[in-house]
C-alpha cells in the first residue's frame, strides 16, 4: 500500500469575489463580497470562507469628514488529524487500507507494529470542524480646526467566536485500540476595542516642510472560553454528537476569562528641506497590563535621516547613476504580545481528573492544579535597530539598487524557559521569562531592471537577497537553554551565549564501527564518546546563509506573465521522522528506502547503520544523522494572463476582461529528503525541526477578472 498516495487527493478550489465602488468630491464608498471553498490535499480536510466589506467616507462642509470600515467573515475548517502524515510513513506497506470484509485494516494482527491506519484516522475526522465568526470595523471623524491642523478620532472594535467539535471514534483495527470514544467541544469568544485621538500638523515655510502628529491610544483585548469533553457514546453518528448523549462523567479540560490592555502616548515629526534633506523623530510611551509595577511602562524613541544626493547641483543626473539617496535610522520598539493575559501571576484551577484525591480511600477531596507559573519580574522585550542604506537608479532609471545594513539588538527576549519546569513536577507550562539578549546583523539587497520596446514588449525583473548573522549575547545565569522537550529522547536544539539561537545540539557521527554501529566524535577527549553527555556539540544551524526571491513581470500587448521564485541557502533541517523510519524503535513498522543501503559485512561504504530489532537509544538521540541540508529553490507562483482588446469588451458592455491561468508551488529543487524544506518553527527555541508537516499543495487555478 502506498499510504501517502492513499491519504492525499487532488483537491478543487473555488474562489469568487465581487466589488462595487463609486464616489465624488463629497463622498465615496466601496463594497465587496467573497467566497472561498478549498478542499485539502489530505482526505477529509478543507477550508471555507465567506466575507463582506463595506467602506465609506463622506465630506460635510469643507473641514469635516466622517467614515467607516466594516468587515464580516465566516470560516469553517475541516482540520483532519495531524498524526496522519506521520502514520503514513510509519505504517507497514503490507497492511491494506481495508480488509476483505470492507472494514479498515490496521496493526491488530501480530508482527505489524503499532501505527494507526492513516486513511481511517482522516475518515474518522470527517465530521469534526473549527468554525469562526468574526467582525471588525471602525468609525472615524476628521476635522480641520485650523489651516494645516487636523484632529482625527477613531473608535474601532472587533469580535470573534470559535466553535470546535472533535469526536474521537473507536479504532478496533489498531493493535493499541482506543478504549472509549470521546466528544470534545471548545467554545471561545474574543473581543477588542481601540480608541485613538490624533492631531496632525502639515505646514510649509518656504523650503521647509513639516508633518507632525501627537496622539493617545487605548486598546483592550478580552477572551473567554472553555473546553468540555465526555466519553461513552452508543452511536458514532454526528446526529448524536451532543455532550448530553455521553454516558461518562463530563470533564472540563479548561476554562478561562481574561483581558489585557495597552495605553500609549506618542508623537512623530517629519521634516524636509527642499525635498533633499529628511529627518524623522518619534517618541512613544506604552503601558501594558501584562506587566507589574515599574515594568508596566517603557519609552521607545526612534530617529531617521535621509539625503537625496542626486538633487544637489553638483550631481549630473544624466550620468550612469541618475539617482542616489543615502539614509540611516536608529530606534527602539517594544513587544508585549504574549500567549497569556497575566503572565506575572500563578494560576491554579480545579481539575477532577488530575487534582482530586482520596486520602482515606473512601471520600474524594477536591484539589487544585497549578496551570500557570507566573513571573512577577517579567518586563518589556525591546528591539533596538540601527540601519544604514543607499538607494540608486541607473541607466536612465531602468535599473534600481537598494542596499541596507541592519543591526538589531533584542534585549530581554521573552520566551518560555523550559529549564525551570521539571518533566514530572507540575502540569503547567514553563513560565515566560526575559531569557536574554540576541543580536542580529546583516543586510538586505534589492536589484531591479525594467524596460519596454516599441513593439509593445515590456519587462520588469527584480532580485531580493537577505543575509543575517544571529548571536545570543546574554542568558539568565548564562545557563544554556534547551528547546522543545516533547520529542522522543529529549530536546534536539540548544541556545547558549556566544552562539546562535536554537542550534542543533547532539553527537557528531564520525562513521560506523565493525558492527555497523555509529561512532562519534570524542569532543572532550576522555575516550568515552559513546555514552558521555559531554561529547555533544553544535551539529547544525537552522539559520540560512541567505534567503532570496526573484520577481518577473512580462507583458506583450494583451498577454502578461508574472513569476515569483523563492529560495533559501545554507540552513539545516532536523529530519525527526528518521527516528521512526531508520531505527528499530518500531521494528515491524515501515522503513524508509534509506535502510536498503544499511551496513552489512559486504556493504561497509555507507552512512546508514546496520538493521537491528532493538532500539539503540544513543543512535536515535540527537545526532548529526538527522541533520540535513535544507537549501531549496521553489517556483512559488506563475500566472499567465490575457486581456481582451477594448473594442471587444466595449461591445459586451464591460470595461475590462482578463482570463488567467495560475500555478502555485510548481516545482522545488532541494536535496532535503523530508516532506517540505519550508519548515514552520515550533517556537523561538526550536527552529528547523520537521515533524508532522502538512505538505504544501501544488495548485492550478483558472481565473476570470471582469470590470464593469
Amino acid at each position: 500500500t502506498d499510504w501517502v498516495d492513499e491519504i492525499t487527493q487532488s483537491a478543487p478550489v473555488t474562489n469568487a469575489s465581487v466589488s462595487i465602488s463609486n464616489g465624488n468630491a463629497n463622498g465615496k464608498y466601496y463594497m465587496s463580497a467573497s467566497y472561498l471553498n478549498r478542499e485539502g490535499i489530505l482526505n477529509h480536510t478543507g477550508f471555507k470562507r465567506g466575507g463582506t466589506k463595506l467602506n465609506s467616507e463622506f465630506k460635510i462642509g469643507e473641514k469635516l469628514r466622517i467614515g467607516e470600515h466594516i468587515n464580516l467573515s465566516f470560516t469553517n475548517t475541516a482540520p483532519g488529524n495531524d498524526e496522519a502524515v506521520e502514520m503514513a510513513y510509519r505504517i507497514s506497506p503490507l497492511v491494506p487500507v481495508r480488509d476483505d470484509d470492507g472494514f479498515f485494516a490496521g496493526s491488530a494482527p501480530p508482527g505489524i507494529g503499532n501505527p494507526r491506519n492513516p486513511v481511517a484516522q482522516l475518515y474518522r475526522t470527517r465530521n469534526n470542524y473549527f468554525k469562526r465568526y468574526s467582525g471588525f470595523g471602525d468609525v472615524y471623524l476628521s476635522y480641520e480646526f485650523l489651516p494645516g491642523f487636523t484632529f482625527k478620532t477613531t473608535l474601532a472594535g472587533g469580535f470573534g467566536t470559535f466553535d470546535t467539535r472533535e469526536f474521537t471514534e473507536l479504532d478496533p483495527e489498531n493493535g493499541e485500540p482506543i478504549g472509549t470514544n470521546t466528544l470534545t467541544e471548545q467554545n471561545q469568544t474574543l473581543y477588542n476595542w481601540n480608541w485613538s485621538n490624533i492631531i496632525n500638523m502639515r505646514k510649509s515655510f518656504g523650503d521647509h516642510d513639516v508633518n507632525a502628529i501627537i496622539g493617545i491610544e487605548a486598546l483592550k483585548d478580552g477572551n473567554k472560553g472553555s473546553s468540555v469533553s465526555r466519553q461513552g457514546y452508543l452511536f458514532e453518528d454526528p446526529d448524536f454528537y451532543l455532550l448530553s448523549n455521553g454516558s461518562g462523567t463530563p470533564n472540563v479540560g479548561y476554562a478561562f476569562d481574561g483581558y489585557n490592555s495597552l495605553f500609549s502616548i506618542f508623537g512623530t515629526a517629519n521634516y524636509s528641506y527642499r525635498d533633499k534633506y529628511f529627518f524623522t523623530a518619534t517618541l512613544r510611551r506604552d503601558e501594558s497590563s501584562r506587566f507589574l509595577g515599574d515594568n508596566k511602562s517603557d519609552i521607545f524613541p526612534s530617529f531617521s535621516a535621509g539625503w537625496e544626493v542626486s538633487d544637489e547641483d553638483f550631481w549630473k543626473s544624466d550620468g550612469f547613476v541618475n539617482r542616489l539617496k543615502v539614509k540611516a535610522s536608529w530606534g527602539q520598539l517594544g513587544n508585549q504580545t504574549l500567549p497569556a493575559n497575566n503572565p506575572t501571576i500563578n494560576i491554579s484551577g480545579l481539575n477532577e481528573q488530575f487534582s482530586n484525591y482520596s486520602f482515606d480511600g473512601v471520600g474524594i477531596t477536591t484539589g487544585a492544579l497549578l496551570t500557570q507559573v507566573g513571573n512577577p519580574d517579567l518586563k518589556w522585550e525591546t528591539s533596538e535597530t540601527t540601519n544604514f542604506g543607499v538607494e540608486l537608479s541607473m541607466l536612465d532609471r531602468k535599473m534600481t539598487v537598494s542596499a541596507e545594513y541592519f543591526n538589531i539588538k533584542t534585549k530581554d527576549l521573552i520566551t518560555r524557559d523550559f529549564n525551570l519546569i521539571g518533566t514530572t513536577a507540575i502540569d503547567a507550562q514553563a513560565p515566560l521569562v526575559n531569557l536574554g539578549d540576541v543580536k542580529n546583523t546583516g543586510f538586505d539587497l534589492a536589484i531591479g531592471y525594467g524596460d519596454s520596446s516599441e513593439s509593445g514588449f515590456s519587462y520588469d525583473v527584480s532580485l531580493n537577497l537577505s543575509h543575517y548573522k544571529n548571536e545570543v549575547t546574554r542568558l539568565i545565569n548564562d545557563a544554556p537553554v534547551a528547546g522543545r522537550s516533547d520529542l522522543r529522547n529529549g530536546a534536539v536544539t540548544r541556545t547558549e551565549v556566544g552562539d546562535e539561537i536554537s542550534f542543533f545540539f547532539g553527537r557528531n557521527i564520525t562513521g560506523l564501527d565493525s558492527n555497523g554501529r555509529f561512532t562519534y566524535e570524542d569532543v572532550d577527549g576522555d575516550g568515552e564518546s559513546l555514552v558521555d553527555g559531554d561529547d555533544r556539540k553544535n551539529i547544525g544551524s537552522p539559520h540560512p546563509d541567505f534567503t532570496y526571491g526573484i520577481n518577473a513581470n512580462l507583458s506583450y500587448k494583451g498577454f502578461d506573465a508574472q513569476l515569483f521564485f523563492i529560495g533559501s541557502q545554507g540552513n539545516d533541517i532536523y529530519n525527526y521522522s528518521k527516528v521512526f523510519t531508520d531505527f528499530g524503535l518500531f521494528f515491524n513498522s515501515n522503513r524508509s528506502a534509506r535502510v536498503l543501503d544499511a551496513w552489512t559485512p559486504s556493504n561497509t561504504n555507507t552512512s546508514v547503520p546496520a538493521l537491528t530489532t532493538s532500539y539503540p537509544l544513543e543512535e536515535a538521540s540527537a545526532n548529526s544523522y538527522f541533520v540535513e541540508d535544507g537549501s531549496f529553490f521553489r517556483l512559488k507562483n506563475l500566472q499567465l494572463g490575457y486581456t481582451l482588446p477594448d473594442d471587444i469588451t466595449g461591445k459586451i458592455g464591460l470595461a475590462s476582461v482578463r482570463v488567467y491561468l495560475q500555478g502555485t508551488n510548481l516545482f522545488t529543487i532541494t536535496g532535503y529528503e523530508g516532506f517540505d524544506p519550508e519548515v514552520v518553527a515550533y517556537d523561538n527555541l526550536s527552529l528547523g525541526i520537521e515533524r508532522r508537516v502538512y505538505p504544501q499543495p501544488k495548485v492550478y487555478t483558472i481565473g476570470l477578472n471582469l470590470k464593469l
